[in-house]
């Protein structure tokens, strides 16, 4: 595939996006496939960003980012580890629609709804809806390791709204981010978070058609890149 069919696939699949039951083996169309949706993602996010902004400027509309202190070492691991790996197994991972996979998909979110809960709880639950969610994370590896060999049938019903589940996931991706920013103050502060929403969709075209190992690479490479303008060296 040609670096201009790729962008057409890539588009075609925002749109709608279509249902592929294995991604394409690891090899040099995998990488260059990678490439070309990573730097599609950059060059898209950093429109809206411009857009955005420019809006803001004159409406004042977007809220401000919260002030995380953290060490340089707890933000690489929070940022190309942490994040990489649990946002992709919660948001995409399931994608395949395997049983065994839209299974985990509940344990996932489910732990996804008690921690966010925990960030607004009283301070006394934070703790332990936290560590709930953390279980419910460890019991559904385990249940999905016990049955991932085993219930490997993909429902009709998943295929025929396929494209609901990328753009219900992407969206949902996108809202979980507001938690970095201050309260919204104006319903069009939740542009903010639209860079993040495309990111998820095209996330998700990359863990469909590439793998969800390439998901988890694409994810950290984008969170290493603002890392990087965050503390001055882009």
């Amino acid at each position: 595939m040609t670096l201009r069919e790729r962008l057409a696939d890539i588009a075609r699949f925002m749109a709608r996006p279509t249902f592929a039951s294995q991604p394409m083996p690891w090899g040099r169309a995998a990488v260059l496939a990678l490439l070309a949706v990573f730097a599609l993602d950059m060059a898209v996010d950093q429109l809206a960003y411009v857009l955005i902004d420019g809006w803001d400027s004159e409406a004042g509309f977007l809220p401000e980012p919260l002030d995380f202190d953290g060490s340089l070492t707890q933000d690489l691991l929070e940022f190309l580890v942490i994040a990489p790996l649990l946002e992709e197994l919660a948001f995409r991972a399931w994608l395949t629609g395997r049983t065994a996979a839209l299974r985990f998909a509940i344990y996932g979110f489910t732990a996804l709804g008690l921690m966010l809960a925990g960030v607004y709880a009283p301070a006394e639950y934070a703790m332990p809806m936290a560590l709930a969610g953390a279980a419910c994370v460890f019991a559904g590896l385990i249940h999905w390791g016990r049955t991932r060999h085993r219930d490997r049938s993909v429902p009709v019903w998943f295929t025929r709204r396929f494209h609901w589940f990328v753009w219900g996931s992407s969206l949902l991706f996108g809202l979980i981010h507001l938690g970095n920013y201050e309260p919204l103050s104006h319903p069009l502060g939740l542009l903010v978070v639209l860079p993040q929403t495309i990111g998820g969709l095209l996330l998700a075209y990359t863990r469909t058609r590439i793998g969800l190992g390439a998901a988890m690479a694409h994810h950290a490479a984008y969170n290493a890149v603002f890392l990087l303008s965050d503390y001055g060296w882009w």
